[in-house]
Parts: C-alpha cells; structure tokens; sequence
C-alpha cells in the first residue's frame, strides 16, 4: 500500500512539473512576441522619453509655483558668474565715491 500511495505523489509531482513547464513555455512564448512586435530598444527609448518629458512637466509646474526663487536663483547663478567683473566695477565706485 506504501507503494502505491508513493506512485500517486510521484505521479503527482511529476504532473505539477509538467504543468509549471507548460507554463514556462507559455511565458516564453509570449516573451517571444512581445519582442517580435516591439523591440528592447524601442521600449528603452519610449520609456526614456515618457520620463524625460514628466520630469520637464515637473519641472515647469515647480518654476511656476516658485517664480521668485527661481528668478534668485538665476540671479545669484549670474553674480557669481560675473563676480570679477562686478569686484571690479564695486571697486571703481568705491574708489571714485571716496574721491580717488
């Protein structure tokens, strides 16, 4: 009776094996023309530009909801750009206020 009952999960588990490849196979399948109608490359690029164009969305909903921060920020990015230049102008205004 010990014989049998083995046979019958042997028999089971090998069912279950068989159905867990059919499935395998399936997915693979699919996989296969998944790739066959749209290409890894394609999807890459098409996922790239869906990201990039959130991130400017997002981009431009933050600069519009923070203008003035924005607007100092490019400001101070331009001073200190510009720094040597403007020591130089600061220091020529200093040097004519005081009379030089």
């Amino acid at each position: 009776m010990s014989e049998h009952r083995d046979s019958a999960i042997l028999e089971e588990a090998r069912q279950l094996r068989e159905d867990a490849w059919q499935l395998v196979r399936e997915d693979i399948s699919a996989l296969r023309e998944g790739l066959a109608e749209k290409p890894i490359g394609r999807r890459i690029r098409e996922h790239a530009a869906g990201e990039i164009v959130e991130t400017i969305d997002m981009a431009r909903d933050i600069a519009s909801e923070n203008k003035a921060v924005l607007g100092l920020t490019v400001a101070a990015v331009a001073g200190w750009l510009l720094r040597a230049r403007l020591s130089r102008i600061a220091g020529r205004w200093l040097a004519i206020a005081q009379g030089e």
